[in-house]
């Protein structure tokens, strides 16, 4: 999955990850879901998390909002698969303010 628009990014990444690797290798579950589109936001989202932008040394972390948007878009889809909305992503654990939100997204 290739999505950043950016070229900084930090490790670990949000979800802890300590190499590019490992977090390539727990994104590429979402494979599948992103070829489906079942939101438009669902692989800039995925990309906000496991490969966070980082500006002046600040990681951008995505809003809790965008969270819930590709959730509900996706959760559905996700859940033919036979899994659940992943624990790791729990949209609670993204903040209200200071972050990245889809409509600052193009």
């Amino acid at each position: 999955m290739k999505c950043l628009s950016y070229n900084q990014t930090i490790l670990p990444n949000l979800l802890g990850h300590t190499s590019q690797r490992e977090a390539v290798m727990k994104m590429s579950f979402f494979n599948s879901i992103v070829q489906t589109v079942c939101s438009a936001d669902i692989q800039l989202f995925l990309c906000r998390v496991y490969a966070p932008e980082c500006v002046e040394g600040r990681v951008q972390r995505p809003c809790k909002s965008f969270c819930e948007k590709a959730r509900r878009n996706c959760e559905g889809l996700i859940s033919n698969f036979g899994v659940s909305w992943p624990n790791e992503l729990n949209c609670n654990a993204f903040p209200d303010d200071m972050c990245i939100s889809v409509r600052h997204e193009n």
